[in-house]
Order: structure tokens, then C-alpha cells, then sequence
């Protein structure tokens, strides 16, 4: 009885260890411990970084604004460029006249206001950087 007792107890050992054997508890979707997730906050994708660099390696100056806007030299005459998500919705919203005298350019929408034909020139060529079509 003793050894039966010893066997039972062996098998309920060894079934608790095989049944914790790669079991761990997974994150709730989208919490900070999901795979992929990084400790801090979400990161936004800044959409101005190349081209306020290009910008600047022009010699205009360039303040960003918001999380997706950039003014090129003082308001209101500057040119004043801002972000859509997408190509397609900078597009959309052309199409749809909610960016009334503003240029699509890629993602981006300028809106020249009193800029000279030559810094507006640079502006566009700045934009225009990694736009395909």
C-alpha cells in the first residue's frame, strides 16, 4: 500500500509539473505587455521628419506645429503645410473641396498663402521626396 502511495503521489508530481511545462499567461490585447508593445506610451509616426529637414538644408525656416502641421517662414504669409493620414485621404479631402487653395502632395496638403514662386518651388520639392506616382 505504501508503494501505491508513493507511485500516486509520483504521477500527481509529475502530471503538476508536465501541466505547468510552457504555460504562461498571455497579455489582454493591446495592454503594454503585448507582444510587440514597448514599455512607454504609443509612438505617433511623425510625418514632417524628412521634409523639415530638407526644409532646413535649404535654408527655410520651418516651425512644426501640432503633431501634423509645419508653417515655412511667418504666418500669413508663409506657406503652411499640413499632414493627411494617407495619399488617399489628402485626395479625398481635395476632392471633397475641404482644403480649398491647398496643393496635395503625397500626404501633404500646402497651402502657399503669399509665398514667392521660388521658395514655394522648394517647398514642393521638398514635399515631393518619397512620393511615388
Amino acid at each position: 500500500m505504501a508503494s501505491s502511495l508513493k507511485l500516486a503521489a509520483t504521477c500527481g508530481l509529475a502530471a503538476l509539473a508536465l501541466s505547468a511545462c510552457g504555460s504562461a499567461s498571455k497579455p489582454v490585447a493591446g495592454s503594454s505587455g503585448a507582444a510587440g508593445a514597448s514599455h512607454s506610451r504609443g509612438v505617433i509616426d511623425d510625418p514632417r521628419g524628412s521634409h523639415v529637414a530638407c526644409l532646413r538644408a535649404d535654408h527655410l525656416a520651418v516651425a512644426e506645429v501640432g503633431q501634423d502641421a509645419m508653417q515655412i517662414g511667418t504666418s500669413p504669409s508663409g506657406p503652411t503645410v499640413a499632414f493627411a493620414p494617407t495619399p488617399g485621404a489628402a485626395q479625398a479631402l481635395q476632392i471633397d473641396g475641404q482644403v480649398q487653395g491647398g496643393e496635395v502632395i503625397g500626404s501633404a496638403v500646402l497651402y502657399p498663402h503669399a509665398a514667392p514662386d521660388s521658395e514655394l518651388q522648394q517647398v514642393e520639392a521638398c514635399l515631393a521626396q518619397g512620393v511615388k506616382g
